[in-house]
């Protein structure tokens, strides 16, 4: 009777894990199945791009929505801001340290994937980016 419930239980693992990777926003950004070798590495190089851009423009918009607080004196804005601005830089140096050091042997290549190194950038940006955009609007 006990072995049922573990079996259900890693079933449930492996069937999440499958769905968890199809919903990737780098496996939404580049096909795998419809790009080839150098273009599929170029359309996520270019998703990269296309994101770090994102993520900047989502970090614009909370110092903007922060700048719109009338009730905050320019002082508690600047403070605001900076701690923001922190708080992303820590954010960045995490996003890097982990997709160049740890997502690559987490590939279903195996060690050393340079694609899961992008794939890693893009997702996490994305994640960075609605993040910022459901506490400091769109």
């Amino acid at each position: 009777m006990r072995r049922i419930p573990v079996v259900l239980v890693l079933a449930s693992i492996v069937a999440f894990a499958a769905v968890a990777e199809e919903a990737r926003p780098s496996r939404a950004a580049c096909d795998r199945a419809k790009l080839a070798g150098r273009a599929y590495i170029e359309c996520l190089t270019a998703a990269v791009r296309a994101g770090d851009q994102a993520l900047s423009a989502a970090l614009s918009r909370a110092h903007a929505t922060i700048d719109a607080r009338s009730e905050l004196t320019p002082t508690q804005k600047t403070r605001w801001k900076n701690a923001l601005d922190e708080a992303h830089g820590i954010f960045l140096r995490y996003r890097n340290l982990e997709c160049q050091n740890v997502a690559p042997y987490e590939g279903s290549r195996g060690i050393g994937a340079f694609e899961e190194r992008l794939a890693c950038l893009i997702d996490k940006g994305e994640a960075r980016v609605r993040d910022l955009a459901s506490r400091y609007g769109e």
